[in-house]
């Protein structure tokens, strides 16, 4: 099956136009599966907890259509495997891209970029998924994050770092109809940034450690003075960069 990058000048956010391209498509046919939409800008970029995300020209802003077909309890697995695809693919280029949990593409420790995955659900399981990434390139970066384009890589357009964002993403597709979630989350949990964490809560200090990922895409941390590991859903708890220790 081939896929197709549809590339638009500006959009209001290459979220919505992939999900526009699914409800003109038949409810029968698997006919975008793998469909990417990309942009120069969006007027309309969305990102976690309902954050904006700027999306200024010289960015990448790209979303791939899949259909996986997988239970709904295990949505979370479709942001795993399309960031370890996307960190291995750009660390191939000479880049050396880590991930924050769950969704952060990071270098050095400043955020690179992120992911967005959005679910259609039916029966309890997921039809249709929309996976949005946003990566710095050459566009304005705020402070505490970096570009790309300020690395020692072999990317020298933002059409090539599309191809290899996009094929990074099929990559974790297809590696995850093969062998499913486990393998992909012992190579995602090497790629983290960070595995000793700091939080504060109640005006004091708690220090503890990343000792996995479930699959269902939970934390598992043990913090210091405990033995045993307390579980975390991505919608129940973030870690901020301040956190990272």
């Amino acid at each position: 099956m081939r896929s197709q990058i549809i590339h638009h000048e500006r959009v209001d956010s290459t979220n919505s136009e992939a999900w526009r391209w699914l409800d003109r498509a038949s409810d029968t046919t698997k006919q975008l599966e793998g469909t990417a939409i990309a942009a120069k800008q969006q007027t309309k970029g969305r990102g976690q907890r309902g954050h904006t995300w700027q999306s200024d020209l010289g960015g990448l802003y790209l979303s791939v259509i899949v259909q996986p077909n997988i239970s709904a309890t295990h949505a979370s697995q479709i942001t795993l495997w399309s960031a370890w695809g996307i960190a291995t693919a750009l660390n191939t280029t000479g880049a050396n891209v880590r991930i924050k949990w769950l969704n952060d593409l990071l270098v050095d420790g400043r955020k690179l970029g992120g992911i967005l995955t959005e679910t259609r659900i039916e029966a309890g399981v997921v039809t249709d998924a929309v996976i949005g990434i946003g990566i710095n390139w050459l566009n304005n970066v705020p402070d505490g994050a970096i570009a790309l384009s300020d690395l020692a890589t072999n990317i020298t357009d933002l059409d090539r770092l599309t191809e290899l964002v996009w094929a990074g993403v099929m990559q974790g597709r297809d590696r995850f109809a093969r062998e499913g979630i486990e393998p992909i989350l012992s190579d995602y949990v090497t790629l983290l940034s960070e595995r000793a964490i700091t939080t504060q809560h109640l005006g004091r200090e708690h220090k503890g450690y990343i000792s996995d990922i479930t699959t269902t895409g939970d934390l598992v941390v043990i913090w210091e003075g405990s033995s045993q590991p307390s579980i975390y859903r991505p919608s129940t708890f973030s870690l901020g960069y301040h956190s990272l220790g």
